[in-house]
């Protein structure tokens, strides 16, 4: 067996829930991010065949559902964690405010302005009259640290170890996640755009649009679907400030027309789904219709330790019916809205 202890650090606080739904470093949501990210890792290797990947992750990770039953197993990946401190009950919510153009007043009928930390982690956080606060009792915080203990057969020792490297330059846990908070680091190597592992888990955006399921972070013509910011920040809160405004940016940026129930779905319910005061009343898409965000985000330290902001794509088909949308069409907007914004830079490019 292999053994190794990691050091966990957090870029910004991480929303994990216990059976109190009270922030505590757990292990479950790492073992989720390590199947996540091991998929990734493997896909192409298996050819990008879901079936034949869901059945060594299941031999790996642990299984009762493979047949015949004698293919029942523990995982053969074992984790602990130094220590299970829960989280505090919140921080100081002063978050900046950032424009919304489609958010009016009701009385109004002016533009009004959000706050960055509710914009993006709506649901964990609440508004209320005295400004954003924590839905349940407490969060990891930003800056916590947590050390890993893993134990693994020998002949998986490659796979893993590129699995931890993905998961440190992409891997976000919690809920929310995909907005960056439950940024992990792990200060293993750094994201460099010629680097073996980023090419094997790289593919054509068209083809990564022919699966209905994330296996590879897309290229385009341009280059890989990776976008870091280009200023630093202070605190994980003006980087949150930051991504609240390009997120904001780019999704209205695919304008709507008219209003709900919308009869077909639009450009921007590809981008997630559901879109408040934006139901698409097509039977096929359902009331309790979702599709999770493809653009991830994630807060990563440089090179100079420096706190940044990286933005990836991990394309694939919408598992709704399209009813005439061009998917690529969609994405290739979002995409060239993003090499537009002086803020940000594609991974690789020179300014």
């Amino acid at each position: 067996m292999k053994t190794q202890t990691l050091a966990l650090r957090l870029n910004s606080p991480a929303f994990l829930g216990d059976a109190a739904q009270s922030g505590t470093w757990r292990t479950p949501p790492i073992k989720a991010l390590l199947r996540e990210w091991w998929r990734m890792a493997s896909a192409q290797s298996f050819g990008y065949d879901h079936k034949t990947m869901r059945e060594a992750e299941g031999l790996l990770f642990g299984n009762a559902w493979l047949e015949p039953s004698e293919k029942f197993c523990k995982s053969k990946v074992r984790i602990a964690l130094a220590h299970w401190h829960e989280g505090k009950p919140g921080w100081d919510f002063k978050e900046a405010k950032v424009t919304h153009p489609e958010v009016k007043d009701r009385n109004t009928g002016k533009t009004k302005q959000v706050g960055s930390q509710l914009y993006l982690g709506y649901g964990p956080l609440i508004s209320q009259p005295s400004g954003t606060k924590l839905k349940n009792n407490a969060a990891l915080q930003a800056d916590e640290t947590n050390s890993l203990d893993m134990a693994y057969p020998d002949t998986h020792q490659e796979i893993i170890s590129q699995t931890l490297l993905l998961i440190d330059w992409f891997g976000t846990f919690g809920g929310r996640s995909r907005n960056a908070w439950g940024s992990l680091a792990l200060g293993l190597e750094a994201l460099t755009p010629d680097h073996p592992l980023l090419k094997t888990v790289v593919r054509d955006l068209k083809q990564c649009l022919s699966l209905d399921w994330p296996h590879a972070i897309g290229r385009d013509t341009k280059g890989t679907l990776i976008w870091e910011s280009q200023e630093t920040f202070t605190d994980w809160n003006s980087a949150m400030t930051f991504l609240a405004k390009v997120k904001i940016g780019l999704r209205t940026d695919c304008h709507f027309v008219g209003g709900e129930p919308h009869p077909q779905p639009q450009e921007r319910h590809f981008l997630a789904y559901p879109v408040t005061h934006h139901k698409v009343g097509a039977k096929d898409w359902g009331g309790d219709a979702r599709i999770a965000n493809q653009l991830r985000f994630k807060l990563f330290r440089d090179a100079s330790k420096q706190l940044r902001a990286r933005l990836y794509h991990t394309p694939h088909r919408c598992p709704l019916p399209a009813r005439g949308i061009d998917e690529l069409a969609v994405w290739q907007k979002i995409h060239t809205w993003l090499d537009q914004q002086s803020s940000l830079q594609r991974l690789g490019a020179t300014q």
